[in-house]
C-alpha cells in the first residue's frame, strides 16, 4: 500500500514551514545583534533548506508570504543585505571578500533582471501567436519554447544562486580561508553570466516568430487538408487542470467516429493538461482569432461543457450545435436552462430526457436525443456472488461552487461511514476515490477529508501489525514509479521531453500501453485487505467499479456510470431532506440505500453484499439502468456513432460542406420611400 498522507496534512506542514522560514528570519536579525556567527550561519543554512521544501509542501504557504509582501524576491534580498550588514558589523570578513561578494550579487541582481526580460520577451511573443496545435501539420517553423531547465521556475533557480557567494563568504570567516569566499563569488558570478548567455539565444529565434495572419493561413490550409466535420469545443469554466475531465472522458469516443473531427481549446493551458489523443487538436484564445478560423466542412460541434466563451462558436449559424456534457447525474446543472441555445442535448437514456421537464418547456423535448454513455462500456457486471471480505468504493463529490450545489457527504458524515465501514469490514478494503476539487471551497469538506485519509493510514498501520496484511510489494511500487514518471514523459511536450520527437499516433499508443502495465503492477502490488486512496489520474474511475463490490457516493455522474455495473451502492443525502422529497429530486435514490447521518444506509449496503440473494433493490437497481442509461447501454458507443452520423447529414443537407450561413436582407418592395431615400 502506498504511503497516505499522515495525520500532519500537507496544509500544516506548509503552515509550519512558513512559519519557519519567517522566523529564521528574525533569528538572522538576533546574531547580527549579538555579532554570533554560529547563529547567523545556522539562521542562513535554515533559510535555504526552508526555502527549497516550502513549494513541495504546500502551495497556499506560499500564497500567504506574497499577500504580506514578503514574496521570493524580497527575501533573498533581506537576506543579502542582512549579511552584508553582518559583515560590515562585525568586520570578520577580509575586505576582498567582502568586495567579491557585493560584486557577485550586482552581477548576479543584473543576470536575475536580464533573464528575466529576455523570458518574457519570449513568453509574450509565444502567447501573440494566436494558434497552437498538435497533430496538425501547420508547416511553419515556429521556435520552441526553452527546455523545462531553463524555463519553469526560472525565477526561483536564479535566486538560489546566490547561495555559493553568501555561504562562500562566511565559511570563509568560520574556517579562516578567504580563498572559499572568492570561490563562492566567483560560481555566483558565473552561474549568473551563464545564464544570461543559455537564454540569449532563444530570445533571438523568437525575433523571427511567424506574423498572426502567416499563422492564421497555415492553419486554415492544415484544416482543409484535415477536413475535420465534427468539432468538439472546450473552454474552462474556471481555469484548473480538474476541469480537463470532462474532455478527456470524450477522446476515446472521438477517435472511433466515422468522421474527421478536430478539438478546439480556448486556453493555451489547456493544451498541456489534454492527455495523448490521436484526434488533431486547436487552441484559439482570442475570439477574433477563432472568427477568423475557416472550418468549411464543420457542421457539427459537440460541447462537454457551459462556459461563457461558448458563444463565440455558437454564433457559427452553419454548424449544429449539440450539448454533450461531461457525466449524467440528478444535480440541477445537468438540466440546466443555459442548455437552450443548443440544437441538441444528448443525454444517456429517459432519464436524461425527464430532467429537462421540470423546465416546463424551456427545452423543447424533440432537442433531446438519447445515445448512451458510451464511457460505461468498459465497467464489470456484478457477479451476484457474496462476498465474505468486499471492497467498498466511496466515491464522494465535492462541495460544489456556491451551498445550494453542496451535494457532499464529506463533511457531514464521511469520517463517521469509513470508521463505519470499518467495524463492519475489518479486513475488507476501502478504495476512496474523492471527487478532484473536494476541498477546493470548504475548509470543512478539507478538514473531513483529511481526517478520512488519516483514519485509512492508521487503519492499514494497524492491519499489517494486527493482521498480517502484506506490504505492497516494494519491487513493483517501484516499478509502477517508473512507469507513471515514463507516462510523464509521454505527455510533456517540453522540447527536452524524450518524447518531444514521438508523433501523436506514437504517444497514444506508448501511452495507452504504459497505463495497462501500470494497472498490471496495480493489481500485484496492492492487498485486497488495504485500503487504496485514488486521487490521481491512474487507476481510473472505471478501474475502481471493477475492484469493489459495492459503492458509496452522492448526487453526482459517478452514479450513473456504476448503475452499469449493477452492483449495489448508497447514495448520499447530506441536507437531511425528507425521504420522499429525496425520492422526488433523485432519480437514482429509487434504487440505492439512501445514506443519512444515522449510517443505517452503510449496514444495508452490507448487508446486500454479503448475502446478493435477499438485496432488496437488486431488481430496482436493473430498472434504474435502463432509464439512466438506456436499453442498449452496451452499445453505447454504437448509438453515439450513429447520432453523430445523423445529425451530419442533416446539417450537411442544410448547408454543405464550404456554403456559409448568408444574411437575409428584407425586401423595402411596396414600402413607402423612406425621408432622404429618393435622392440616393
Amino acid at each position: 500500500m502506498a504511503r497516505l498522507e499522515s495525520l500532519r496534512s500537507h496544509s500544516l506542514a506548509g503552515r509550519v514551514s512558513a512559519v519557519a522560514l519567517v522566523l529564521s528570519y528574525a533569528l538572522l536579525t538576533v546574531g547580527v545583534a549579538l555579532k554570533s556567527m554560529p547563529v547567523f550561519l545556522g539562521a542562513i543554512v535554515a533559510g535555504y533548506v526552508l526555502e527549497l521544501a516550502l513549494p513541495y509542501v504546500h502551495s497556499s504557504a506560499l500564497s500567504a508570504l506574497r499577500r504580506i509582501q514578503f514574496g521570493l524576491s524580497a527575501r533573498f534580498l533581506l537576506r543579502q543585505i542582512l549579511l552584508l550588514g553582518f559583515l560590515a558589523y562585525t568586520g570578520l570578513a577580509a575586505q576582498w571578500v567582502s568586495v567579491a561578494l557585493v560584486g557577485a550579487l550586482l552581477v548576479l541582481f543584473n543576470a536575475q533582471l536580464a533573464y528575466g526580460v529576455g523570458m518574457a520577451y519570449i513568453k509574450r511573443k509565444h502567447r501573440a501567436l494566436p494558434v497552437t496545435a498538435r497533430a496538425l501539420d501547420l508547416g511553419l517553423s515556429i521556435p520552441s519554447l526553452p527546455p523545462d531547465m531553463f524555463y519553469r521556475r526560472y525565477a526561483r533557480k536564479l535566486q538560489f544562486a546566490d547561495a555559493p557567494a553568501m555561504l562562500g563568504a562566511l565559511l570563509s570567516v568560520v574556517l579562516g580561508a578567504e580563498a572559499l569566499g572568492l570561490a563562492g563569488a566567483a560560481a555566483t558570478t558565473l552561474f549568473g553570466l551563464v545564464a544570461v548567455a543559455a537564454v540569449f539565444p532563444y530570445a533571438m529565434r523568437v525575433r523571427r516568430m511567424p506574423t498572426r495572419e502567416e499563422v492564421l493561413e497555415a492553419a486554415n490550409r492544415a484544416i482543409d487538408l484535415h477536413r475535420p466535420r465534427v468539432g468538439v469545443y472546450f473552454s474552462f469554466a474556471s481555469v484548473g487542470k480538474d476541469f480537463m475531465y470532462q474532455v478527456n472522458m470524450w477522446l476515446e469516443t472521438l477517435e472511433e467516429l466515422e468522421q474527421p473531427s478536430l478539438i478546439i481549446l480556448r486556453e493555451r493551458r489547456s493544451m498541456s493538461l489534454l492527455t495523448a489523443t490521436t484526434v488533431p487538436v486547436i487552441c484559439v484564445p482570442k475570439a477574433d482569432d477563432l472568427a477568423d478560423l475557416a472550418l468549411p466542412d464543420m457542421r457539427v460541434v459537440l460541447y462537454p461543457g457551459n462556459a461563457g466563451k461558448n458563444v463565440h462558436m455558437l454564433q457559427r449559424a452553419e454548424m449544429k450545435h449539440v450539448f454533450i456534457g461531461h457525466g449524467d447525474s440528478d444535480k440541477l446543472a445537468s438540466s440546466n436552462r443555459a442548455s437552450k441555445t443548443y440544437d441538441e442535448i444528448w443525454v444517456a437514456g429517459e432519464a436524461g430526457r425527464a430532467r429537462y421537464a421540470r423546465l416546463r418547456g424551456a427545452v423543447s423535448d424533440e432537442a433531446i436525443v438519447e445515445v448512451g454513455r458510451p464511457q460505461v462500456a468498459s465497467v464489470e457486471q456484478a457477479d451476484g456472488q457474496a462476498k465474505e471480505h468486499p471492497t467498498i468504493l466511496y466515491a464522494p463529490t465535492w462541495e460544489g461552487w456556491t451551498s445550494d450545489n453542496d451535494y457532499t457527504s464529506v463533511t457531514r458524515m464521511g469520517v463517521a461511514l469509513v470508521k463505519r465501514l470499518m467495524e463492519l469490514n475489518p479486513r475488507g478494503r476501502i478504495i476512496y476515490r474523492p471527487h478532484p476539487l473536494l476541498g477546493h471551497r470548504s475548509p470543512e469538506a478539507a478538514a473531513a477529508h483529511r481526517e478520512i485519509l488519516a483514519l485509512l493510514q492508521e487503519d492499514n498501520l494497524r492491519r499489517h501489525r494486527d493482521l498480517g496484511v502484506p506490504e505492497p510489494d516494494p519491487q513493483m511500487l517501484r516499478r509502477m514509479g517508473e512507469l507513471k514518471e515514463h507516462i510523464d514523459a509521454l505527455l510533456s511536450r517540453s522540447p527536452d521531453s524524450p518524447a518531444h520527437h514521438l508523433s501523436e499516433q506514437e504517444r497514444v499508443v506508448q501511452v495507452r500501453e504504459a497505463y495497462a502495465r501500470w494497472d498490471e503492477c496495480y493489481r500485484v502490488a496492492y492487498s485486497e485487505q488495504a485500503h487504496f486512496v485514488s486521487t490521481g489520474r491512474l487507476p481510473t474511475l472505471i478501474d475502481c467499479f471493477n475492484a469493489s463490490a459495492a459503492m458509496i457516493s452522492d448526487v453526482s455522474s459517478v452514479v450513473s456510470d456504476f448503475v452499469a455495473s449493477g452492483k449495489p451502492f448508497a447514495l448520499g443525502n447530506p441536507q437531511g431532506l425528507d425521504e420522499a422529497e429525496f425520492l422526488r429530486q433523485n432519480t437514482a435514490a429509487g434504487a440505492a440505500f439512501i445514506l443519512t447521518e444515522d449510517l443505517t444506509a452503510v449496514d444495508q449496503l452490507w448487508e446486500a453484499v454479503r448475502a446478493p440473494e435477499s438485496d432488496p433493490l437488486r431488481e430496482a437497481r436493473t430498472v434504474l439502468r435502463t432509464f439512466l442509461l438506456g436499453e442498449d447501454y452496451q452499445a453505447s458507443p454504437e448509438l453515439f456513432r450513429k447520432a453523430t452520423t445523423s445529425l451530419l447529414a442533416r446539417a450537411e443537407a442544410l448547408f454543405p460542406p464550404g456554403s456559409v450561413a448568408e444574411p437575409i436582407i428584407p425586401s423595402l418592395k411596396g414600402r413607402p420611400v423612406l425621408e432622404g431615400q429618393a435622392q440616393g
